[in-house]
Parts: structure tokens; C-alpha cells; sequence
């Protein structure tokens, strides 16, 4: 598996193009600046299987002069399965989307030492981010206290919108209380949720984060689009 890891403050974010389910559409991505890949092994229309990941993976560390990282993701996966998975799929990353306790995280770490773990935090979108600078402090050390336990064991963040795979935006307002959170830990902040062409060059010019995450905003009728992509990819490059 890859040693490569995430540069914390790169010119412009990672690009996570998530949700693949055939070669084809990986194979054809090839000269994008795409960093990551993911596949989605928790329940959704676009799960995979094992043994359909052993050959997405393989297509996935042939992209961009083998620089691509082949991402999972999970939610709540029972341990003893995940390991049986890592065993014979190379994931580079593994994304946790769900209520795994620290144990899980450090039993992960200690057993494939090379997967890097993302810790994915889902924002609600009603919840009203726009505090007082005091109350915006608090609010920056209670997920800071709550987050400092997994920090030895994760390599990034992710915020979210719940459920993930929505093509629903959360609120914005949280980018900037996760950037503090992220920054403290030297940790990269990765941004996900009702991402497309259409607002992603409003994401990167009024949030700083360092990498980003679409699925559904690449999609058309339900399966991914290469037009869109191609289309995401040059908003990303131009903005």
C-alpha cells in the first residue's frame, strides 16, 4: 500500500471523486488532477462488493503515474470484517463515516499501520454556526476535546453532510470553526456534501479547506458522468 500522505497546505485542494463502481469510468479519468478515489462499501446505490474493489483498486493505482489513492468507505463496519477486507483489498485510505469507538480506530492503526484513517464529522444543516467570538471559542474546544482522543490514529477530517452521498450541502458556516479545529491538530480538512460545478469555485474562494469530496454532483441519472467531472475538475482548476 502507498506510504504517500495528505500535504497539509497544498496550492490547490485534493480532488475526491467518490462513489465508483467500474473500470471504465476510473480508466478514463486518467490526466485529471485527481488525488483520491472512493468506493463505497457501506449500504448505498453505489456499494461495492469485495471482490468488485479488488479490480476498481487496481484500476485506481494505475491513474496519474500510480499516484492515486484508493479511499473506502464505511459506516460502522463490524472490525472483524474490515479486517478480512484490508486483508485482500489495498484501500490506501479508509473513511469512517459512522459511531466507531477509539479502540476501533487504534486496533485499525496498530494492524495496517499504512492505511490512513479519516474521521468523518456530519454537520447538521439547521444547526446555526455564526456565534459570538466567545461562544464560537467554546464551541472550537468542545470538538477539539472530542476529537483529541482519535487524533493520534487519523490522518484527516471530512465534514459532511449527515448521511453523506445526499447531494445536500450542510451549512457552510461550519467550515470555518473546523478549519480552527483542523489547524490545531495540523490535521487536513477535507469537505464533502452537495458539491457540483455549479459552487464549488464559491467553496474554495470563501473557505479555505484542503481537500474536496464529490459524488452526486458528478452524476447523471444516477451513474457517474465523465462530461461532469471533466467539468468539476476545470472549476477546481480555474477558481
Amino acid at each position: 500500500m502507498k506510504q504517500e500522505r495528505v500535504e497539509l497546505l497544498p496550492r490547490k485542494p485534493r480532488i475526491k471523486i467518490c462513489g465508483l463502481r467500474d473500470v471504465a469510468t476510473i480508466a478514463a479519468m486518467e490526466g485529471l488532477p485527481i488525488q483520491e478515489v472512493g468506493l463505497v462499501f457501506a449500504p448505498s446505490k453505489r456499494q461495492v462488493t469485495a471482490i468488485e474493489a479488488e479490480e476498481l483498486v487496481d484500476a485506481i493505482h494505475q491513474l496519474n503515474d500510480e499516484t492515486a489513492r484508493a479511499v473506502g468507505v464505511f459506516v460502522n463496519h463490524p472490525l472483524e470484517d474490515m479486517t478480512l477486507l484490508l486483508q485482500h483489498v489495498p484501500l490506501d485510505v479508509v473513511q469512517l463515516h459512522g459511531n466507531e469507538d477509539i479502540q476501533y480506530y487504534a486496533q485499525l492503526h496498530d494492524v495496517f499501520p499504512n492505511v490512513a484513517l479519516w474521521k468523518v464529522i456530519s454537520i447538521e444543516r439547521e444547526r446555526e454556526y455564526n456565534h459570538q467570538e466567545d461562544q464560537q471559542i467554546n464551541e472550537e474546544q468542545r470538538i477539539i476535546e472530542e476529537l483529541t482522543p482519535y487524533v493520534p490514529y487519523i490522518e484527516a477530517i471530512l465534514i459532511d453532510a449527515p448521511g453523506g452521498g445526499t447531494g445536500k450541502p450542510f451549512n457552510w458556516g461550519a467550515i470555518a470553526t473546523y478549519r480552527v479545529v483542523a489547524d490545531h491538530f495540523e490535521l487536513p480538512l477535507y469537505v464533502a456534501g452537495g458539491l457540483h460545478a455549479g459552487n464549488v469555485a464559491e467553496l474554495m474562494t470563501s473557505y479555505h479547506c484542503n481537500g474536496i469530496d464529490v459524488s452526486s454532483g458528478v452524476e447523471s441519472d444516477g451513474k457517474k458522468d465523465l462530461n461532469k467531472i471533466n467539468e468539476f475538475v476545470r472549476k477546481v482548476i480555474e477558481a
